[in-house]
């Protein structure tokens, strides 16, 4: 099956016309066939292009209504995508070559003996404007913005993407306004007022346009990249500022143990009247450094556990736990802590809940760690809860009744020296902040999940999911029982 190719004539010369439609008829060696109207003037053209779909003009520059590059000015305009070749008089080469460079795609001599191949002339053209449209087309559609500049400086293609990067300043057919060198790559700034200017990477290409050498003007936004990059940094100083300030309080308070277990003996040889008895005042100075050294002892022990937690050291001695008997003692021997603050601890285990594969001083700290920060904010109770997980594992649940904590700052809570705006307890100790932190990473090194449950005056519900329940769990489930220190209930 032949192609058809539509060719509109644009010639005032009737003779000139009668040679055209002699060399366009029949198909060619290709097949093509020619359909070609002809219009006598440039107004005559400019109605046809309006009316017809064509694949290629053959003009006539020296038209009753036109002459010169306006001519060709006047049909490119209305026939963008359409391929324009010059049919010229000898000595009008300039002009015909001039009109090349603006965009025609070939001319050809009127009178000449190459004359007799217009058909392959007019096919070369009509193929060769199709792949200029394709690249135009992936010029458009690329993501990057792209500009091409002419020899003179001058843009003669931007894309959408560079259009947006230059907005509101319009390019085409302007100088631009960076120099481009073949094979340079460099960083602009782009301005762009009152908002700071892009940071852009322009790469340089040499291509040929319109036969012409010309510059292709590669432009990506590397202002994200570039602050992705200082945020990495800025990352990456943080963690080894923090790495620095971790292995300075280990070594700060692995150092402090020394001296703090001399006053702690000297203190406790005072409060037992071993040097001589005390009087009433001196006892009661006594008691509180005491109390602060208890205080002092308690941070740095955190602060050792914390940090080898965190820095992997901390390998786990598994084994066999039975959660619910570990659970129980844990509870009972903070039951006197409990006592002074006024504050009833409980403690319900649904049965069976068996054994599970854990770290046993771990998940022992674990769980003193949970209700000794219930405690400090409880009002009159504190609860804790085993039970299996679903579908398997174990379920730990510590829950207070405090006045809870805001969603926005629930955030905090397992991070370290994290200090929330919460009431203190009775003993007016809020604590380091490092508790609920060592049980962030007992958790992770368990695999499992801890997480919380508040709102403002609902207290707070500290729920610990840890997998790998054993199978020996009993097959047979029991009554539910409450377990309290000093019985059952």
């Amino acid at each position: 099956m032949s192609q058809r190719i539509r060719v509109l004539v644009v010639e005032d010369d009737f003779d000139h016309f009668l040679l055209i439609q002699t060399c366009l008829a029949g198909p060619d060696a290709m097949g093509l066939v020619f359909d070609i109207v002809r219009a006598k003037s440039l107004s005559a053209a400019v109605e046809l292009l309006g009316c017809w779909r064509w694949d290629a003009v053959l003009l006539d520059l020296m038209l009753p209504d036109s002459s010169g590059l306006d001519t060709f000015r006047v049909v490119s305009r209305k026939a963008p995508g359409v391929a324009i070749l010059i049919a010229t008089s000898l000595g009008d080469e300039a002009v015909a070559l001039e009109a090349m460079r603006l965009g025609a795609q070939d001319f050809i001599l009127k009178g000449a003996p190459d004359f007799r191949m217009l058909n392959r002339a007019i096919r070369y053209a009509v193929e060769r404007k199709a792949a200029f449209e394709q690249r135009d087309q992936v010029v458009r559609a690329a993501a990057d913005g792209m500009i091409v500049v002419d020899a003179s400086g001058t843009v003669r293609l931007v894309n959408p993407a560079a259009e947006r990067l230059f907005q509101p300043a319009c390019l085409l057919g302007k100088p631009f306004p960076y120099p481009t060198r073949a094979g340079e790559t460099r960083l602009i700034e782009i301005p762009r007022p009152p908002e700071p200017p892009f940071v852009v990477e322009m790469r340089v290409s040499p291509v040929t346009w319109n036969l012409e050498p010309a510059a292709l003007a590669c432009l990506r936004d590397v202002g994200e990249v570039r602050r992705f990059e200082e945020l990495k940094t800025e990352v990456a100083q943080r963690r080894h500022a923090d790495e620095m300030k971790d292995e300075w309080i280990a070594k700060i308070s692995h150092d402090l143990r020394t001296p703090l277990t001399i006053i702690k003996g000297a203190v406790a040889e005072l409060a037992e009247g071993q040097a001589e008895p005390l009087q009433p005042d001196q006892a009661t100075l006594v008691r509180m450094a005491q109390h602060q050294v208890k205080r002092i002892e308690r941070l740095i022990l955190n602060l050792l556990e914390l940090s080898r937690l965190e820095s992997g050291s901390a390998a786990l001695v598994r084994g066999k736990v039975d959660a619910a008997e570990l659970v129980h003692l844990t509870v009972s021997s903070m039951q006197h802590a409990a006592a002074q603050r006024a504050i009833a601890l409980t403690s319900q285990v649904r049965e069976p809940v068996g054994t599970i594969d854990a770290d046993p001083d771990l998940f022992e700290q674990l769980v003193m760690n949970l209700v000794d920060n219930a405690l400090r904010f409880a009002r009159s109770r504190v609860s804790v809860r085993l039970a299996r997980g679903k579908p398997s594992g174990v379920e730990l649940v510590v829950e207070d009744d405090g006045i809870g904590i805001p969603l926005e700052k629930q955030g905090m809570l397992f991070s370290k020296y994290a200090q929330l705006d919460r009431p203190r307890g009775p003993e007016g100790y809020k604590g380091t902040g490092l508790g609920l932190a060592i049980c962030k990473e007992i958790v992770g090194l368990h695999h499992g999940v801890i997480k919380v449950e508040s709102a403002p005056g609902r207290g707070s519900k500290f729920r610990v999911l840890l997998p790998d329940l054993t199978a020996e769990a009993a097959a047979a489930p029991r009554p539910e029982r409450a377990r309290v220190a000093g019985g059952t209930r």
